[in-house]
């Protein structure tokens, strides 16, 4: 377990620098070019965020879906750097867990990664999905730092942000908050088209100042909605990544300021 993490939330240090990614799904030049620009190795106080790494384009012949590879990676990245690299639940993680039929292409992404890892893993495929799973069920919901910043995937949709149970972020989890369409996890990750002022009563209820977001595809990766939530996207060739310093003060348009693209990294 990470010293960082309280429950569901990691807690970020109040110095250092924080890297954060929108959904990268599998978009394999975005993420290597991330993680070599980010150097964990030489900046031990650098710390990064990945979220939805999974169902991406990689399909081969057979509709078999390979973002398993980039999931391995971003595993070992956070066995070699415990403490440097977090992750949040996505709702893609969840869908694979559920066997939910999310569709790209009119495919199921579910039973394509499957199908990639009965076809790589034959007989260990089994052990592998669990491990999956269970790596999933293991990831936090939340990050935040000293200096008023709060990342989560999505935030519960307009109708339930009033009821939402905001406990989820500081206890232990069961089955129940990972249930379709009731459980808080399940509504944290899953919901879309929140408004400025309903994702304003998130951040309150959170003490945060500004949301951090991804979930929600950007044509021109990022969209800022109100000054309390900054959405953003990595999963295509406008994708953008956030580079914030934890010991800064930050409103929306400093935030913007610090959105990098992935094209103008080496």
């Amino acid at each position: 377990m990470c010293p960082l993490r309280r429950f569901q939330t990691v807690v970020l240090p109040e110095t250092g620098e924080l890297w954060i990614t929108g959904d990268i799904h599998d978009h394999r030049r975005n993420f290597e070019r991330f993680i070599r620009a980010a150097d964990l190795a030489s900046h031990p106080d650098r710390h990064i965020i990945l979220q939805e790494l999974i169902h991406g384009d990689y399909f081969d012949a057979d509709g078999a879906e390979s973002s398993w590879i980039t999931l391995y990676s971003a595993a070992e990245l956070k066995c070699d750097y415990p403490n440097q690299v977090h992750f949040l639940l996505s709702n893609h993680d969840l869908a694979q867990i559920h066997g939910e039929g999310i569709m790209k292409a009119g495919l199921s992404v579910c039973e394509a990664f499957n199908k990639s890892i009965k076809k790589h893993f034959g007989r260990d495929a089994v052990k592998v999905d669990i491990a999956i799973k269970e790596f999933f069920l293991s990831l936090p919901l939340a990050a935040r730092t000293h200096n008023g910043l709060f990342c989560c995937h999505s935030l519960p949709a307009n109708g339930q942000i009033q009821a939402f149970d905001y406990t989820v972020f500081d206890r232990e989890l069961t089955g129940k908050d990972y249930a379709r369409r009731t459980g808080p996890a399940y509504q944290l990750i899953w919901g879309r088209d929140i408004g400025p002022e309903a994702a304003a009563r998130f951040a309150d209820a959170v003490k945060a100042d500004i949301v951090i977001t991804g979930h929600q595809p950007q044509d021109d990766g990022f969209a800022v909605n109100g000054p309390r939530h900054l959405i953003i996207g990595s999963e295509h060739n406008q994708g953008v990544f956030l580079s914030v310093d934890l010991a800064g003060r930050y409103d929306m348009p400093r935030l913007v300021q610090c959105i990098r693209r992935f094209s103008a990294l080496p």
